[in-house]
Order: C-alpha cells, then sequence, then structure tokens
C-alpha cells in the first residue's frame, strides 16, 4: 500500500505544479502568438509593397470582378475570329448569372475573362524573355 500512497503523492505533486506550469506557458504562447502576428502583418505590408524601380500599378492585377466593371469598350474590330464553344450546364449557367449580374453580353464577358487570364500569365514571366517568347509561340501550335 505504501507503494501505491507514494505514486498519488508524486501525481498530486506533480498536478499541482502542472497547473503553474501550464498558465506560465499559457501566457508565453499568448506573447508568441502575437509576435508572429506582428510578424505576418508586416510580411503583408512588405508584400503589398511596390518595389524600387517599378511604377505602383505596374504588376497588380486586379480581380476579376474588378475587370467586368470596367466600362464596355467599343469592339468594333475588323480581325474577328469566330468560336463554337459547347459548355456544361454548369458552366452555360454561371455565364448566364455573369453575364446578368454585370450587365454584360456574353461575349464581352468571355472577352474580359480571357484577358484577365493571359494577362496574369503574361504578368507571372516577369524578366523571363524566354518564358514569356514560348508562351506567346505556343498560341500558333495546335493542342
Amino acid at each position: 500500500m505504501s507503494q501505491h500512497q507514494a505514486a498519488f503523492r508524486a501525481r498530486q505533486q506533480t498536478a499541482g505544479k502542472s497547473v503553474t506550469v501550464t498558465k506560465k506557458m499559457h501566457d508565453e504562447l499568448v506573447l508568441e502568438c502575437e509576435r508572429l502576428r506582428e510578424e505576418l502583418a508586416q510580411a503583408r505590408r512588405a508584400v503589398a509593397r511596390p518595389r524600387p524601380g517599378r511604377d505602383a500599378s505596374e504588376g497588380v492585377l486586379p480581380a476579376a470582378s474588378g475587370v467586368l466593371v470596367q466600362p464596355v469598350p467599343d469592339t468594333t474590330e475588323l480581325d474577328e475570329r469566330q468560336l463554337v464553344v459547347t459548355l456544361g450546364v454548369r458552366e452555360y449557367f454561371s455565364l448566364e448569372r455573369l453575364a446578368v449580374h454585370y450587365g454584360l453580353p456574353k461575349r464581352a464577358l468571355v472577352e474580359r475573362l480571357l484577358w484577365w487570364a493571359d494577362h496574369s500569365v503574361v504578368q507571372s514571366f516577369g524578366d523571363d524573355d524566354a518564358g514569356f517568347n514560348r508562351y506567346v509561340n505556343r498560341r500558333n501550335k495546335k493542342l
């Protein structure tokens, strides 16, 4: 019985200390969490800051919704191509909803989204001229 009592007493002493240690650890973790949040905020501000030598608007691509709310440009171009597309039901109704929501013809909606996607890919190359040239030259190849 004395071994059981000794083990019980040891557990009681450890349990009492762990409450104090847990409180202390909690306070330290709260401070660490606050420090990490501040580091994250600083990193986000650094990423949002324009790089030296670049225009503030250069390299910043608007969200798709920002592209869709811009005024509709005059699209009376002589060099047009026809594209026949079959869409799945979900995509078809998505296109309809977007067209109604933004008050755009489906053609203008598709054109803007394609421009936006292409522009984001082109910007992703940065100073990689070889990568950009490979991307541009692929347009002539059939898939």
